[in-house]
């Protein structure tokens, strides 16, 4: 799966830095030269989220 396949989602998240969040994937920027990937979702209580794909150690789509 394509990380650009997680926009729309609603997903749970755990990251390297201990932070987990529940939110839907509203962007994905891999346009970057310098080959980083990063995931903007909007969280549950409604802020912005954003993160490298690297960081992610585990992501599960959720149901709504």
């Amino acid at each position: 799966m394509e990380w650009k396949d997680w926009i729309g989602k609603r997903i749970f998240v755990k990251l390297q830095s201990g932070g987990v969040y529940t939110g839907d994937v509203v962007e994905v920027d891999d346009n970057s030269s310098n080959k980083l990937i990063w995931i903007v979702i909007i969280d549950k209580f409604g802020k912005k989220v954003q993160f490298l794909d690297s960081e992610v150690v585990k992501i599960v789509e959720e149901e709504r």
